[in-house]
């Protein structure tokens, strides 16, 4: 489950962090982009939280893994939105929404499920 969870956080990070990074570049030629950046840049930083305190790198924040299962079901709401408002125009717009959507809540559950884990002394969950 902390495998499945950190690999999942891992890919998160890449994707989000990127996006972060392009929207920061693309300031220069958009005004706006700078203050877009920092959903995904607090996206990337949430899920390095989860990574740090499932490693022990850092003391668990309990609330980190709470607000990004939130986020992470936000998200896959907000797909569910997409898929609908888009499958009147393109038929096969189901082959990303699903599994998309299907990630995020199942990134939510093991977030949720690993953070009822962590001990009060705030070491990481072993297993």
């Amino acid at each position: 489950m902390k495998t499945i969870l950190a690999i999942i956080c891992g890919l998160v990070v890449l994707f989000a962090g990127g996006c972060a990074v392009v929207l920061l570049v693309s300031q220069v030629t958009d005004s706006g982009a700078a203050a877009l950046a920092l959903i995904p840049g607090a996206i990337a930083v949430l899920n390095v939280l989860i990574l740090m305190g499932l490693y022990g790198k850092s003391r668990p924040q309990r609330w980190a893994f709470y607000v990004l299962a939130a986020l992470d079901v936000a998200g896959a709401v907000a797909m569910g939105m997409f898929w609908q408002s888009f499958s009147f125009q393109v038929g096969d717009i189901w082959t990303i929404a699903v599994p998309v959507m299907a990630v995020l809540l199942v990134k939510a559950v093991l977030t949720v499920l690993v953070a009822r884990q962590l001990p009060a002394g705030g070491n990481p969950p072993q297993g």
